[in-house]
Formats: structure tokens, C-alpha cells, sequence
């Protein structure tokens, strides 16, 4: 039952980030008719659906919502039923739930150019969940995928009195061959937005730092609009129109900070993740950005370095991420 793993934590917090008396639950609840965990604090909640993807579907803040959720998928699931798939995945070849997800890189390794099926819209089992007085948390494990052999495990954590939270990818290969593969996490957002991703000192211009990937939208080359800029070892973004568009990001110190509008007031998304400029990644870069063509979003994008598994040999990735009020 659902009811069976909710937890209840509510006291008074130490003093941070200017709040005194912070209420924190971690609790079963509905989003957008599914059910999902909320992990909630002060002004922040985290709404993960186990049932599609184990995504963290929701990030609601100071009740402005950031992530993206597809209005035409909201409380559907996968179904093996051909027909209804068709119907989940509507013009692309897979569903486009919204939230934030696991992905497998490389993207040209993907069966029939989608992702593993069981891994991107199955439903992932919660191992665990807990919230005491340094954090709350969740544990989600997917399915092993028929295809390659692969699982995934992703564990999430809410630091007590604050708005930061990480995220640790982990890829099992489950199978009884190597697999090539890299952790890729993907995070849809609302659109209209400002990213900002800070560059090593030694980043040059767009021409070094953009790499535009062919096949992704009719712009041909985008170092030559108003829509990326660099001043100050800082790479901008406006994610304001639906064109679409998907480039990687080179010499970046793995920080990602999005600038969002609120009814209140603007907020900033931010994540970290480790850089090595001595690995391999999938795709070349460790960050992408993706815009929409059409559905009002776009996506950020990060990659851990691609990873050779033999079989039973597991690799983790961890990203974290914040998020803070502006101009309140």
C-alpha cells in the first residue's frame, strides 16, 4: 500500500537561508493523477512518480512550477498494448513525460531510436525511503532492461533546512556481456528561462565552446544568433522561442544555473556535477541544451564520462541541485 512507506517529519529547524521554523514531510500524495513521493520543505517540494521512469516529475517552488509536464500524458502510464503506445508517444517514437530522468548514452545506440523502454516509462521499484534530522530521502530501482542488460538506481536527498538536494545516478549491468555506456540525466523545463554555465578561464568564444548538433532543428549555425553569448568565461542562453536547437557545451566547470520567472518573483535552478577533461563522453561534451520545437520546454542536460561495464560492474554519477528565490 501506498501508505505503507510514508513518512511524517515535522519540527522546528535550525536558522538557514533566513527561515526559523521550517515544516518537512516526506509523504505519498497525487501529482497531476499519479502517485507520487513529495518531499517537501519550506518552500520547496519534490514530486517523484515511481510508475513512469522513477522521475522526479515535480519541482514546485514558492508554488511556481519549474519542471516540465506534457498536459497531454499527465496520469497515463506505459502500456505494452501497441495501440496505446502509439498514442503515449503521439509524433516521436517514445513518450515525452516531462520531469527529469535517466537516460543511456549514447543516443545513437538507442534500440529503434528510442530509449531503452523499461528503464525511460517503466515503473521503478522504491527500495527505500526515509527523512530524520540531517535529511529525507528516496531509493528507486528500475527494471532490468531485456534489452541491454542494464538497471538503474537512483537515490535522491533532501538536505534538512535547505533547499539543496542531490541526486546519485547508478547503471548496473545486469547482463552477460560488456556494455559501452554512460549515465545521462535529463531535466525538462519550463519555458521562458535564461541559462547561465560557467566556463573555464581557458574557454575562447562560441566557436570552441558551442557544438552544435546537426539534425536538431532548422537554425544552421546557432553561434550566429542572439540566442548564445559569452562575456566573462560565461556562456548565456535564452530559452524564449519555439525553435528547436541541441548543442554541447565545452570547458564548462560543470554548473548550470537557469533563471526562471514566478508570480512573485524570478527563481535559480542551479546543478553541479564533477567535470574530468581527461575522460570520454558519449556525446563529446559533459553538458547539453536542448530546446523545444513546438511544447514549451527545453532540457538540460548532463553527462557522466562514458564507462566501460563488464558484467555485474556498477558505476554512479552524482549531480546536485538547488533552488533559491530572486528579487523577493
Amino acid at each position: 500500500m501506498l501508505e505503507d512507506i510514508a513518512h511524517f517529519a515535522d519540527w522546528t529547524s535550525s536558522p538557514n537561508e533566513n527561515r526559523t521554523d521550517v515544516q518537512r514531510t516526506l509523504e505519498w500524495t497525487h501529482y497531476f493523477d499519479w502517485p507520487a513521493l513529495c518531499l517537501r520543505q519550506g518552500p520547496l517540494e519534490l514530486f517523484v512518480v515511481p510508475a513512469v521512469g522513477g522521475r522526479l516529475m515535480g519541482i514546485r517552488h514558492h508554488g511556481d512550477e519549474l519542471a516540465f509536464v506534457n498536459p497531454a500524458l499527465k496520469g497515463k502510464i506505459a502500456s505494452d498494448d501497441p495501440v496505446a503506445w502509439a498514442a503515449l508517444c503521439g509524433e516521436w517514437s517514445f513518450p515525452l513525460w516531462g520531469g527529469g530522468k535517466t537516460w543511456i548514452a549514447p543516443e545513437s545506440r538507442w534500440p529503434g531510436g528510442a530509449p531503452q523502454r523499461e528503464l525511460d516509462s517503466g515503473a521503478y521499484k522504491v527500495v527505500r525511503t526515509w527523512s530524520d534530522e540531517r535529511s529525507m530521502g528516496i531509493e528507486l530501482e528500475s527494471p532490468v532492461c531485456s534489452q541491454s542488460g542494464l538497471q538503474i538506481h537512483r537515490r535522491i536527498t533532501l538536505d534538512a533546512d535547505s533547499s539543496t538536494w542531490s541526486t546519485v545516478h547508478a547503471l548496473t549491468n545486469r547482463g552477460s556481456i560488456a556494455r559501452e555506456c554512460g549515465i545521462w540525466e535529463v531535466l525538462m523545463l519550463n519555458r521562458p528561462a535564461r541559462i547561465e554555465i560557467p566556463l573555464e578561464d581557458s574557454a575562447t568564444g562560441l566557436l570552441d565552446v558551442v557544438h552544435q548538433i546537426a539534425g536538431k532543428g532548422p537554425i544552421d549555425d546557432i553561434r550566429e544568433t542572439d540566442i548564445v553569448r559569452i562575456s566573462d568565461a560565461l556562456l548565456s542562453v535564452e530559452c524564449e522561442r519555439a525553435v528547436e536547437y541541441k548543442f554541447g557545451v565545452a570547458q564548462s566547470t560543470g554548473e548550470i544555473r537557469v533563471i526562471m520567472p514566478g508570480r512573485a518573483g524570478e527563481h535559480r535552478y542551479r546543478r553541479t556535477s564533477a567535470v574530468d577533461t581527461r575522460a570520454v563522453y558519449a556525446h563529446g561534451t559533459p553538458i547539453e541544451v536542448f530546446n523545444a520545437p513546438s511544447l514549451p520546454y527545453f532540457e538540460i542536460e548532463t553527462h557522466a564520462p562514458l564507462a566501460r561495464l563488464r558484467a555485474g560492474e556498477r558505476v554512479e554519477y552524482e549531480i546536485t541541485e538547488r533552488v533559491e528565490p530572486l528579487n523577493r
